[in-house]
């Protein structure tokens, strides 16, 4: 079984600087995993451009989380995970995947997004993920809570994100 969906956000700046500014600084990332999504752990374990622009970043999480007893049974009380991400700087579109710290072969994590101009100082992230939980009978419960978890993840991400801008005058 596979869960697929589609998360919107208005942000207040323009796509360059969405990009450039605020999704590939150090400084916003650490803040939103730790400030804004109050994740107990966030580390940037590599990230690198391409002589063609291509960026390619690997960070490692720990979002706290208060899983259904079902969902703890099989994952415990908490779980990482490791995003591998790639930019691709022509088509402006970012690509992830979730590698778990527990059953990664049985949970599959990723998709993409990417920002479009709504008008001046205005653009919408537009973000499709996939999830995909090969467990025995509880397969579905499992991606029910990872696509809600995610979806209030983008959400607060997405506040997080406006204030970030406003705060350093992004939106100017």
């Amino acid at each position: 079984m596979t869960t697929t969906f589609e998360a919107r956000h208005i942000f207040e700046t323009d796509v360059d600087t969405y990009w450039s500014k605020v999704f590939f600084q150090d400084e916003f990332q650490q803040r939103l995993y730790m400030e804004g999504l109050k994740f107990k752990q966030y580390e940037l374990l590599s990230k690198k451009t391409e002589p063609d622009g291509t960026i390619l970043r690997t960070i490692r999480t720990e979002p706290s989380s208060d899983a259904p007893a079902v969902v703890k049974k099989i994952i415990g009380d908490s779980i990482a995970y490791v995003e591998n991400g790639t930019f691709d700087p022509q088509a402006k579109r970012w690509k992830y995947e979730i590698v778990t710290s527990k059953m990664a072969d049985k949970v599959k994590i990723g998709g993409d997004f990417w920002v479009e101009a709504k008008g001046d100082k205005k653009v919408e992230r537009i973000v499709k993920v996939n999830i995909t939980v090969k467990v025995f009978a509880v397969g579905g419960t499992i991606e029910s809570f990872i696509e809600k978890t995610t979806r209030e993840s983008f959400d607060k991400a997405a506040a997080f994100t406006n204030a970030f801008i406003r705060e350093k005058g992004l939106n100017a």
